[in-house]
């Protein structure tokens, strides 16, 4: 029997895409959010092995535009780089990350914009858990029962879908994030050119007896259209066990602690901390992750995507390129299940069997990138990947960055 409905819960970029996978194969769908509002989905984010699944979803001509309308540089210049404390780079490859050597940093307001297209979002609706019952799944919101052939929870790391059925398993990693966005001048950018149009990482200094490092990174949100203005957002990141382990609850207390560390950089990653307005907003938070539970069961008519489905930290800027695997590999098996190839609780089976494995992968590398670039940089380190970064000048999609970055996909 055909699918007469599958219930998309968030309207991020993982449920915005499963939305226009199941239109463009003719499957129906309805798709709710908790916000009211087109709230803003994060500053920028790498797309990269993504994006030929993205196509599947999107269709090609509608792909066509997707750097013009999405990119933080409305173009498809883009690059990543590492640099050293004093300014020195240490790798650099186009494309984003180095992995693939093609890729896009996109602005994640207008990609949210560039995957609405054609969509209708049920706003306002706070889903507060599922429960299994003899007509279906149903989804317990503030706006009544929903109930559904399909149930997709793509309603982020803190998954109300996925907790009301195992519990609140989310965990905090060692990393803490400080960070702020702010508007800096073209000319200020230009300075950031040379390393990368986009967004670069600047390691600290590994200092004797010191177990950390505190690193910086800097991200292109957007640029203005009369390209005077970019807005930024920059981010020192620590392990709290080895360095800075007692840290400030104020926005003041915030302010001093990054101007503090931002001193054993260079400029300009320096300047670009200690000339922020001190009335900007300071954000502090703990990087989180989901390592998906093989216990997990949605008894074959409730399932998980994205972050929902599994969380990782952002040092391989994988997340939501794995989201988007996510939503082709469910999607097939859902049209397979519409077409009446198999039933719907054999298509999800296929799926989860596929995405916990490959989601287990991903959540372990990117923890252990996380670990490893606050250690710091030792000096064979550091001469090991100056040679990665010449030969990344002679080849943009290399097999050789396998052994250092193993394929997570």
């Amino acid at each position: 029997m055909p699918l007469s409905s599958v219930l998309i819960v968030g309207a991020g970029p993982a449920g915005l895409s499963l939305a226009q996978y199941l239109k463009t194969h003719g499957i129906p769908y309805r798709i709710v959010e908790k916000s009211n509002d087109d709230r803003l989905q994060g500053y920028s984010v790498s797309l990269h092995f993504a994006l030929e699944y993205l196509a599947k979803a999107m269709g090609e001509e509608k792909m066509k535009s997707i750097v013009e309308k999405t990119s933080v540089n409305y173009r498809d210049e883009t690059a990543f780089s590492t640099v050293d404390h004093l300014g020195q780079p240490v790798m650099k490859s186009n494309g984003s990350p180095t992995l693939v050597g093609y890729g896009i940093r996109a602005n994640r307001s207008r990609l949210r914009t560039f995957l609405l297209d054609g969509i209708d979002v049920e706003m306002g609706v706070d889903a507060t858990g599922v429960v299994f019952t003899d007509q279906g799944p149903v989804l317990k919101t503030n706006k009544g029962d929903m109930v559904a052939d399909v149930i997709v929870g793509a309603d982020g790391i803190r998954s109300a879908v996925r907790t009301s059925i195992i519990g609140n398993t989310v965990e905090d990693t060692n990393i803490v994030n400080l960070s702020v966005s702010r508007d800096i001048s073209a000319e200020e950018h230009a300075k950031f050119i040379k390393y990368s149009p986009t967004h670069s990482l600047m390691h600290g200094e590994k200092k004797d007896g010191q177990n950390g490092v505190v690193n910086l990174f800097y991200s292109v949100n957007d640029i203005s259209p009369d390209k005077k203005r970019v807005n930024v957002r920059w981010i020192l990141s620590w392990d709290k066990t080895a360095i800075y382990k007692d840290i400030p609850d104020t926005q003041d207390g915030l302010r001093k602690l990054a101007n503090e560390m931002a001193e054993g950089f260079a400029d300009p990653f320096k300047s670009l901390v200690l000339n922020t307005d001190p009335s900007e907003k300071y954000w502090l938070g703990m990087i989180c992750q989901y390592m998906p539970d093989p216990a997990w069961n949605g008894k074959g008519q409730i399932t998980l995507v994205g972050d929902a489905m599994h969380a990782m930290t952002p040092y391989r800027g994988e997340g939501l390129n794995h989201a988007i695997l996510d939503i082709v590999r469910l999607g097939e098996q859902l049209v397979k299940a519409h077409q009446g190839e198999q039933t719907t609780a054999e298509a999800i089976a296929i799926y989860e069997e596929e995405a916990i494995v490959r989601g287990r992968k991903a959540v372990e590398a990117s923890l252990e990138m996380a670990n490893s670039v606050h250690r710091g940089l030792t000096w064979p380190l550091m001469m090991v990947t100056r040679a990665i970064s010449f030969m990344l000048n002679f080849t943009q999609n290399i097999p050789f960055m396998e052994l250092f970055f193993p394929k997570t996909h």
